[in-house]
């Protein structure tokens, strides 16, 4: 038996003894609108809204992820349907720790069933916006460890974000990333495991959603719903020049009875114009504080658009017109953050450099 197999055998029996002791990997990306997370070596295993509903009277979470959202504002008094995540960041610390002890049983749990040693054994990396004070920090890794994860690895968005379409952030290649999330825009320009300039902007999908809703209050006279509201974007939003139309119903503002609408895409590019003109702001002005050097490699290499709203069709070429820079959408824009933890956890070597 020649080395590289006696390697090849030491290699999998360590592996399957750290299963054995419980020892497994877990990438949670707690995001304003959406929560996934991953176990290292088998993919994402779980993607659901990050909405928690509960019940006042009792003082119990009983609706988690999707059955709480399509309860969303329909709910009697006692019910109160949450969103422990607001622009990126904790804002009910019970209701996020319920939520992610709620998905780590449903999602991490089945696959380590027999292993009555996996509470003992679970570490967690987790996204965290670049912006996040360090009490921001220190509660997010704390509602981690109250699940019972035994460590919080705490990454910065911008760097997962990038990993996760694909680039290397250790390279001596600047790498500008736009993610833009339901809660905020990470702006950054990365080169070797650094970020060299920065901008967080609380422009992402939700409120996107806020700006559509306010126009069809003005322009048509209705109320609508968020959730009817957050339904639009997919199917109306692109800068494509393509004029697609749906019919929404929201309540009168005249004698408040049901409203049906015709909304069409050129509604919802007037709608959101002001917040995307603010992010295309955002991006100059990061520009502009890069070094000769770097703005030379930015200009060459240009910018990658992640998260949801990268899979807009046509915004890239949109935004890449106005900030006169080459920008592409990545092909795994919506799951890009998540990839990149995915990716991350595995290279031990480099870890400790972007930890937060």
């Amino acid at each position: 038996m020649d080395s590289n197999s006696i390697v090849s055998i030491v290699s999998k029996f360590s592996k399957a003894w750290g299963q054995m002791l419980g020892s497994v990997d877990v990438a949670i990306d707690l995001g304003t609108a959406v929560t996934r997370i991953g176990i290292v070596g088998k993919g994402i295993v779980l993607k659901e809204p990050t909405f928690i509903g509960l019940n006042t009277k009792t003082n119990e979470y009983i609706f988690f992820g999707e059955e709480a959202k399509q309860i969303y504002g329909k709910t009697p008094n006692f019910i109160k349907i949450v969103k422990p995540v607001e622009n990126s960041i904790l804002s009910d610390f019970d209701a996020c720790v319920a939520l992610i002890d709620a998905f780590t049983k449903r999602a991490v749990f089945p696959y380590y069933a027999h292993n009555r040693l996996i509470r003992t054994g679970l570490n967690a990396y987790v996204s965290i916006p670049s912006s996040a004070t360090e009490v921001q920090q220190k509660a997010t890794a704390e509602a981690v460890k109250r699940v019972g994860y035994v460590r919080a690895m705490l990454i910065q968005k911008p760097f997962l974000a990038a990993m996760g379409a694909g680039f290397n952030i250790f390279g001596q290649t600047p790498i500008f990333v736009v993610d833009i999330g339901a809660g905020s825009v990470e702006i950054a320009v990365i080169i070797m495991g650094g970020i060299v300039a920065s901008r967080t902007l609380i422009l992402g999908g939700d409120n996107l959603d806020r700006h559509i809703a306010n126009y069809i209050h003005l322009k048509y006279g209705i109320i609508t719903g968020e959730l009817t509201v957050e339904g639009l974007k997919p199917s109306l939003l692109n800068y494509e020049n393509h004029d697609a139309s749906a019919t929404i119903r929201g309540k009168s503002l005249e004698n408040g009875l049901p409203k049906s609408v015709k909304i069409t895409s050129s509604d919802i590019r007037e709608a959101i114009s002001p917040a995307i003109n603010q992010l295309i702001d955002g991006i100059k002005e990061v520009i502009e504080t890069l070094p000769p050097e770097i703005v030379d490699g930015v200009f060459r290499t240009g910018a990658v658009l992640t998260g949801g709203l990268g899979t807009c069709p046509g915004l890239d070429h949109f935004i890449s017109s106005e900030v006169k820079i080459p920008i592409i959408a990545s092909q795994s824009s919506e799951n890009a953050t998540m990839q990149g933890l995915l990716t991350l956890a595995t290279q031990k070597d480099v870890l400790p450099r972007i930890l937060v």
